[in-house]
């Protein structure tokens, strides 16, 4: 994804649940798009298939998204402009004949994201991507966990991609989920799946993530992996 150099951009972050041919529907449009991207500069930073889903606090009563997709553009007047381009307009209908419901969450990266760099192949990896809410002041609880963290997150491959905050919530097709309001996107992955199951029962995870929870009103997420 974009580095800490590149100037601020802004990042979207859509959940998709497709319809009937709904696979076929997106693979036309990304096809047709590639200029319509660079027209507006519009980076496809990750594009995630779900596969299953979890919680930290809370419950995520949603249904897993059939794709996840993380894209950024310089700016929100830019993604307004990439929202009302005539050709963004008419392949976007075709599109949104296979979705039955898209969610896109808008925001910009946090000012002291603590992400981290890989050298594992993409196409091994499980990716989480998380929905956050928090009690009064558990923003700052879950910033001090995560910069603690990274001895942990070393020692099982653990690594936050972004995080981004969050500004909009919208849901152009189908139906608005219920009690979804993230103030928080956390996208993170583990280089191997295998390592998952080792970092959640680290005593040290335990210890630390006690006074991150309690900060914590809901963390849903969803996990994916790298759509080829």
């Amino acid at each position: 994804m974009s580095t800490h150099n590149a100037p601020p951009r802004i990042f979207v972050t859509t959940l998709a649940w497709l319809a009937p041919g709904g696979r076929e529907a997106l693979s036309t449009f990304r096809a047709r798009a590639g200029g319509l991207f660079a027209k507006h500069d519009l980076r496809v930073e990750r594009t995630l298939v779900g596969h299953g889903k979890g919680q930290l606090v809370g419950s995520n009563p949603h249904d897993v998204p059939d794709v996840l997709q993380v894209f950024s553009l310089p700016s929100l007047d830019a993604f307004s402009a990439y929202t009302k381009d005539p050709e963004y307009v008419r392949l976007a209908s075709e599109r949104d004949a296979g979705v039955a419901r898209l969610t896109a969450i808008i925001g910009d990266v946090l000012p002291d994201d603590p992400s981290s760099a890989s050298v594992s192949d993409v196409r091994r990896r499980l990716y989480a991507m998380a929905f956050v809410r928090f009690h009064p002041g558990g923003d700052a609880a879950m910033a001090e966990f995560n910069a603690q963290a990274q001895t942990l997150f070393a020692r099982h491959g653990m690594h936050i991609e972004r995080t981004f905050r969050v500004a909009k919530t919208v849901t152009p097709v189908g139906a608005p989920l219920a009690d979804f309001a993230p103030e928080r996107v956390v996208v993170f992955f583990v280089d191997d799946p295998s390592a998952l199951r080792a970092y959640a029962t680290d005593p040290e995870y335990t210890e630390r993530a006690a006074a991150r929870d309690r900060g914590l009103r809901a963390y849903d997420f969803f996990l994916g992996t790298e759509s080829t």
